[in-house]
Formats: structure tokens, C-alpha cells, sequence
């Protein structure tokens, strides 16, 4: 196994060790402010592995020894790493060692070391203060009366005759970071949904300013969504004012997606939609709705899938946050015998279900225009030509607007193919219903 620690020198302690994590299950860390940038962090670690442990109040461990060859080594999975932290705008520091302890050590001293192999660590960890162990005040007290000051020192006096001056925890605190004996961790659960809330450094009134907190809180959203190999239709948007109910402001996707350039692109014109109510303190984003995210098209190197719609998607989506979602709207296929009724309106992209499988107009006329008849036959101009029919369609008798109507597809003169019925009941006049391509 190899660890990597990331130790956040902002969440410390101004003293004192850092404890050890507890035993057991975990899910998100409850607390103050500290623990929700460890929580939100350990949702952004989880892009690069499914072991992922906070270490409060300042660090996490992550074993990533599994993860090496999907990201074509240790190397390439650090800078991936480097570049997001950078990117989140948080200071840290890291190490890499063959246990969590000692790499979560290693970070806290600031030893950006990787190590590899359990015989060099002994040897990386030997200069580290004393103060990495957890440790009672009595029991600090002994070892600097005994002249220790650095790990070194410990790990050269007789293993019994140190347990037995100052007990068995700093002798099994030793064996875990060195390896002789395993170190229990909690296993960090991905949670269901995502949180993440950022303050400013003093109140605005201008969107322009929120959008660089957004941009953070939207690559730790998607770290999380790497790791679950999932997206997000929409997220909602909280506005936090000093003196009044923070404002709510939902912004939805065409498709679920976690490309952070591209949710935030969505959600800058959302808010370019309405002025701020009040000025902002504090921006919070929250996604509820994780799901699966459909892999996109292969294409050949070099070229682009035949049916990508990426463009549209995005002018979409943008029509949408700027106008509303009741502006910009799709057509499907609604399972209703009655033509006039066998549409509904449906999200930007969304699918219904299959036509029914029989001749029906490209062009449906907005109310079906009465026309004449000859002899019982229809005229439109000049008597029609009936070549298919009659399709039967009576229904609707449950809701008032019910039908009862013989339908045909008819043919002009020219050669114009039409779509035509009669009525079944009262005066069984002609109408035109719709127009074929």
C-alpha cells in the first residue's frame, strides 16, 4: 500500500499533536468550519481513491497505491492533484509513505517527501519532532526528562523498557507509523448529496465577485462526481444577505454533467438573470440529485461524433438560466390516441416515449379546417383522392373532449398527400387535419 497525507496548516491547531482518527465507519465529519473544508475536501480526494480517511482537525489519508496505474503513475497522479488544490486555493502539504501515519506525519512537519519503501521509512522519520505523537502532557513531560527530543530517539531505546516508563500508546503510536502493527482508519463514505458553502471577505453587491467561490465550490463537486462516475441535472444556488432570507436559485441542466466550466457558465447566466435582492456575505451551492452519468460518444482521434449536440446543449442551457425555464422547451411523443393531444411539452433534451407506429402529418393543422364534400367524398379545392383508411380513433369520453372520427390519408390533384376525417356522429362533415412532408 502507499498513503498520501494532505495536511491543511489554516485548520490546525495553534498547538499540540494532532489526534488520531477514530475507529469505524464515516461519514461527513460533524462540526464547525474546520470540519466542513476536511469534509469537502475528503468529497474532492475521492476522484483519486475510494480509501479516503479524514484525520481531524487538519488532514487526510488516502491510499493510492491502487489508483497508480489509472492515472499512469505516482507522478502524474500528484501534478493532477497539485493542480487541483491549486485550483480550490487551499495551502497544504503533502507527503507520500508506505503507512498512513507516517505520511500523515511527514506532511505535518512540512516533509514533502515520497517514500516508498518501509526500509527508508524509519530513516525519514527519525528527525521529526516529538511533537507528532499524541501524547498526555505527563507523558511528554517524561520523555523530554529522559533527554528525548526526536522520533530518532525513541526508536533507539528498548522497545519494553519504553513501554513499560510510559505505557503501551506510544509504543503502539511508533509500530503503526513504522508498520509492525496496522492502523485502524475510519472509512470515509461518499455522501448522497453535496454541500458547500464559502464567506466572503466583506459583502458585495456585484456577481462578478461570487463567481470565483462558486468556481471552487463546483471542482470539489466535481472530484466527488469523478469518483462516483456521476453527474448532476441541476444544483441550487444560496444567496446569503445580512439582514434578510438568503435567496434560492435553482439552475438546471440539459443533461446531468459535472464539467465545473461548464456548470459555471450556466450558473453565471442564472444570475445575470436577476439582480442580487440584498448584498451577498456568503454563496452556498447544494446538489442533491447525483446521478449516473451517461458516457459520451466515441469519436476517431481527430474527429467529433457524428450526432454530437454539445453546441445545442449549451445554447440551451443558456436560454434557459437566462429566460426561465418555462421560456425554453422541448416536444415529445404523449401516449394519446387523440392527435391533438398526443404531445407534450418536456425539459430541453428529454426523451418520450416511441410514435405510434402509423402514417401521421409532419404538419398538424392548430384546429382541423371543415371542407367540403361531393357526393360524401371531401374537396379541398378539388375532390380528394382517399388511398388509406379509415383509421378508427374514438376516445376522450372521460375528460369532456371526446372524439369519435374516421381518419384517411388522402391525395389532391397535384399531388399533395393530406391528412383527413370524418365525423362518426351529428352532421358527419370532412375536416383537414394535417399536412404530410
Amino acid at each position: 500500500m502507499l498513503w498520501l497525507a494532505l495536511y491543511l496548516p489554516e485548520q490546525a491547531a495553534p498547538e499540540g499533536p494532532a489526534p488520531s482518527p477514530t475507529t469505524g465507519a464515516a461519514g461527513p465529519i460533524p462540526g464547525n468550519a474546520a470540519d466542513d473544508t476536511l469534509n469537502n475536501l475528503a468529497a474532492w480526494a475521492y476522484q483519486f481513491s475510494s480509501r479516503v480517511s479524514p484525520w481531524p482537525p487538519a488532514a487526510l489519508v488516502l491510499e493510492v497505491g491502487a489508483s497508480l496505474n489509472l492515472f499512469g503513475g505516482l507522478e502524474a497522479l500528484l501534478e493532477e492533484m497539485d493542480e487541483g488544490l491549486d485550483r480550490l486555493e487551499l495551502a497544504y502539504r503533502r507527503a507520500v509513505a508506505p503507512t498512513p501515519r507516517a505520511a500523515c506525519w511527514l506532511a505535518r512537519c512540512g516533509q514533502s517527501l515520497v517514500i516508498r519503501t518501509p526500509e527508508a521509512l524509519e530513516q525519514a522519520l527519525a528527525p521529526l519532532p516529538l511533537t507528532v505523537l499524541d501524547l498526555t502532557p505527563r507523558q511528554y513531560q517524561a520523555l523530554h526528562g529522559l533527554g528525548l527530543r526526536h522520533l530518532a530517539d525513541c526508536l533507539a531505546l528498548p522497545r519494553a523498557a519504553l513501554a513499560r516508563r510510559l505505557g503501551p500508546d506510544l509504543h503502539h503510536q511508533l509500530d503503526r507509523a513504522v508498520g509492525r502493527r496496522p492502523e485502524p482508519l475510519p472509512e470515509w463514505q461518499p455522501p448522497p448529496r453535496y454541500r458547500g458553502r464559502r464567506e466572503l471577505e466583506r459583502e458585495t453587491e456585484q456577481v462578478d465577485r461570487l463567481l470565483p467561490l462558486l468556481e471552487r465550490m463546483l471542482h470539489e463537486l466535481q472530484g466527488l462526481l469523478r469518483g462516483l462516475d456521476a453527474g448532476v441535472p441541476r444544483f441550487e444556488l444560496r444567496l446569503e444577505h445580512p439582514r434578510r432570507p438568503a435567496s434560492r436559485l435553482q439552475v438546471g441542466l440539459s443533461e446531468p454533467d459535472r464539467d465545473p466550466e461548464r456548470l459555471l457558465r450556466v450558473a453565471d447566466e442564472r444570475l445575470a438573470r436577476e439582480p442580487l435582492a440584498a448584498p451577498v456575505r456568503a454563496i452556498a451551492l447544494l446538489a442533491d440529485d447525483i446521478q449516473p452519468l451517461r458516457p459520451e460518444p466515441e469519436a476517431l482521434p481527430g474527429t467529433r461524433a457524428a450526432h454530437d449536440q454539445r453546441p445545442m446543449r449549451v445554447l440551451l442551457e443558456r436560454l434557459t438560466a437566462r429566460l426561465g425555464e418555462a421560456s425554453a422547451h422541448g416536444l415529445a411523443v404523449h401516449p394519446e390516441h387523440r392527435p391533438e393531444h398526443a404531445w407534450r411539452r418536456v425539459r430541453p433534451g428529454e426523451a418520450g416515449p416511441e410514435a405510434i407506429a402509423k402514417p401521421r402529418p409532419t404538419w398538424l393543422l392548430e384546429r382541423p379546417r371543415i371542407l367540403g364534400q361531393r357526393q360524401g367524398q371531401p374537396v379541398f379545392r378539388d375532390p380528394l383522392l382517399l388511398e388509406h383508411g379509415p383509421e378508427r380513433i374514438e376516445s376522450g369520453w372521460w375528460d369532456g373532449a371526446d372524439v369519435a372520427r374516421d381518419y384517411y390519408v388522402a391525395r389532391d390533384r397535384s399531388g399533395a398527400r393530406l391528412w383527413v376525417f370524418r365525423e362518426r356522429r351529428g352532421r358527419r362533415r370532412w375536416f383537414l387535419h394535417g399536412l404530410f412532408g
